[in-house]
């Protein structure tokens, strides 16, 4: 035993045996802080901190622990052989037989439990693993979580990863699994399935989506949607399985501040109407109530200005009379079967009635001007017969 006025206490064969300057240091135990020359550290059992140099402020209780710690301080381990090959690692906690027996040079750690964070180059920083042997098999893995038995990473290089419960594996970085093949309850202490959610509230389901709510536009069309089932369980339905059509997902979507078809299908207000004659999109039974129709003109070649053209070919009054006689309507009108079988499209019969207006205007001023031919030939033939008297 060895007490100098630097604080120190020796117990053990070769013990501290080559401090010059270390001070406030504990050793107990055969070669336990041979290589120390460092402050504050306490090493209790068989070669537990034998290698350790300038280490300081560490604690390492049980037979080898920390046996190859050279210069990592502020290190706390405690069982057999635990932090057995840490060298430069600092700021870790090892309880356990074996825990964190692999760790060389990582940092911030803490495993707890048998065998613990005990794996080949499990030796990242700022991992935390409680519950035997859990943790090992996080490989350069950094700020990680196991709790659990066995709670393990099932892929290296894992980064903010979390396996809660026994046997519990995850694989991918920034994620949380929970339980191996279990069930997670959230307000119940009896979950019957993957994730059971007990509100407490009547109505209420206790899920909450922040980012997501009834503004925000869809981005995908689709007839399925989530619902529940008698017992709250949430599934897959249709619209079809209710009897419905997919009105708002499969055939709208909203485009600025219109609803907009998507796929240009034609509308039925309406029963007992399967279909529209081919191109038209809007077909409404019984009529539509409105105080104002607009309807559109495309080009000026849909109108009936041309009638006043120089070069317009005003049939003969003659001609129209015998294709009267002959079909029972003007030229080029349509004919009331044609009106029922095709319908009344209000643009191109306001175009053809005006030119049929705009042909009477014609005929018409040709009549006016025969008209006022024949008056001054009647004035001249009353001139003639009045010098005669």
């Amino acid at each position: 035993m060895f007490n100098g006025v630097s604080g120190n206490v020796f117990i053990g064969s070769r013990s501290g045996l080559n401090n010059v300057s270390g001070i406030q240091n504990t050793f107990l135990g055969t070669q336990s802080g041979y290589n120390t020359n460092a402050n504050a550290n306490t090493f209790l059992g068989y070669m537990a901190g034998r290698t350790n140099t300038t280490g300081q402020f560490n604690t390492f209780i049980g037979v080898q622990t920390g046996l190859s710690n050279t210069t990592g301080s502020s290190n706390y381990m405690m069982g057999t052989n635990a932090g057995l090959s840490n060298t430069t690692g600092s700021g870790n906690y090892f309880l356990g037989d074996n825990a964190g027996g692999g760790n060389t040079t990582g940092g911030f750690n803490v495993y707890l439990g048998s065998n613990a964070g005990n794996g080949t180059n499990v030796n990242g920083d700022n991992n935390v693993a409680i519950g035997f042997e859990s943790g090992r098999s996080n490989t350069n893995g950094t700020t990680n979580l196991f709790l659990g038995f066995r709670a393990d990473a099932n892929a290296a290089g894992l980064t903010n990863a979390t396996a809660i419960g026994p046997n519990a594996k995850v694989g991918v970085s920034n994620a949380v699994v929970l339980g191996n093949s279990a069930n997670v309850g959230i307000g119940t202490s009896m979950p019957t399935a993957r994730l059971h959610i007990a509100s407490g509230v009547p109505n209420q389901s206790g899920l909450r989506l922040e980012e997501l709510n009834d503004d925000d536009p869809a981005v995908k069309s689709t007839n399925k949607f989530l619902t529940v089932d008698s017992n709250g369980n949430v599934i897959l339905a249709t619209y079809a399985s209710s009897g419905r059509e997919a009105a708002v997902e499969s055939l709208w979507q909203r485009n600025g501040t219109f609803l907009q078809s998507t796929k240009g299908e034609a509308v039925i207000i309406g029963s007992n109407v399967s279909r529209t004659p081919a191109g038209y999109r809007l077909y409404v039974q019984e009529g539509i109530l409105t105080e104002k129709v607009k309807v559109a003109v495309r080009n000026t070649a849909e109108w009936s200005d041309h009638v006043f053209a120089p070069t317009y070919k005003l049939a003969p009054l003659v001609e129209v009379e015998q294709h009267i006689q002959r079909h029972g309507q003007l030229p080029g009108v349509p004919s009331a079967k044609q009106m029922v079988e095709q319908g009344n499209d209000l643009h191109r019969t306001d175009a053809k009635l005006l030119e049929k207006i705009e042909e009477l205007t014609l005929y018409m001023i040709d009549q006016q001007k025969q008209l006022d031919q024949l008056k001054a030939e009647n004035q001249q033939i009353k001139q003639r017969l009045a010098s005669r008297r």
